[in-house]
């Protein structure tokens, strides 16, 4: 450490101002050096805040200080995001209403007219995600632990370019599902095949989802960090969704179902309103 002495020949009072000047000089310089060392995202994105239904909120988001999707609010769900230093997501925690698995209609409605939301002193942790990374940053490894399963469950992903193309779900450590993600030019997640894999089978494709966009700004962009391909790595709004299942069904479910979304957006290219009821409120 180095240490310079200034001898200065001044008023005191000068002397005064002159040191506090230094100080003040000081502090803004180490107060810029730790800006530096924080490593902000998504500062060109508007980030939502909260979706209202018919004017009510029935969803709110909140963001760290490094603009990162942190908490995830409503009624009937909670969920908690956790980073490291190199801002890659290393825990989700999802706390939900478990009267809505319940098989009883009375539960259910019960908790459909609740008035406090889901949260971690009101509600049980119903799982928990970790969250593994090779050395190029790529997500290797998504476990699950849940409170009432002792079983290992967890993903593996598989790389191209960059871009997850397949995610493997196992299960007893086998594998017994995995899906196949198909991208466009400008990354927008536009087709997904599921399978499944039966003991002694060979893997069947059981539904497919084609996607179609807009040409506007997806603000679930800023929700990249959670690694999910599709909603929140596209770069436009999904306008069409097109899911085909390949297995045989009861004949009241059509195996084509399509369903389409309308938008108004603001003057930044976001959308605001979402079909006829929903609305996004930005930060």
């Amino acid at each position: 450490m180095i240490v310079i002495k200034l001898h200065l020949d001044l008023p005191p009072a000068m002397k005064n101002n002159f040191l506090f000047s230094i100080l003040l000089i000081s502090s803004l310089l180490v107060s810029c050096e730790k800006e530096k060392q924080l490593n902000i995202e998504n500062e060109g994105i508007d980030l939502i805040s909260q979706i209202l239904i018919n004017g009510e909120v029935h969803q709110e988001y909140s963001y760290n200080e490094l603009n990162l999707i942190s908490e995830e609010k409503s009624k009937f769900f909670y969920t908690r995001h956790s980073y490291n230093d190199n801002n890659q997501l290393t825990t989700s925690e999802f706390y939900l209403d478990p009267a809505m698995f319940s098989s009883s209609s009375s539960v259910i409605e019960a908790s459909m007219s609740r008035t406090e939301w889901v949260n971690p002193t009101n509600t049980t942790k119903s799982l928990t995600q970790e969250f593994e990374y090779d050395g190029e940053n790529h997500l290797t490894r998504k476990k699950y632990i849940r409170p009432s399963v002792t079983d290992t469950e967890y993903s593996i992903f598989t790389y191209e370019n960059d871009m997850v193309v397949r995610q493997s779900m196992y299960w007893h450590s086998q594998v017994s599902t995995y899906t196949e993600y198909f991208y466009d030019p400008s990354g927008n997640l536009v087709k997904e095949n599921r399978y499944r894999i039966l003991e002694g089978s060979a893997p069947e494709l059981i539904t497919t989802l084609e996607y179609e966009f807009d040409k506007m700004k997806n603000p679930y962009l800023a929700f990249r960090r959670l690694l999910t391909p599709g909603k929140f790595t596209n770069q436009n709004n999904i306008i069409k969704e097109t899911y085909t299942i390949h297995f045989e069904v009861d004949s009241s479910i059509d195996k084509v179902q399509v369903r389409e979304t309308t938008y108004k957006y603001n003057d930044r290219g976001y959308p605001i309103r979402v079909g006829a009821d929903t609305e996004y409120v930005y930060k």
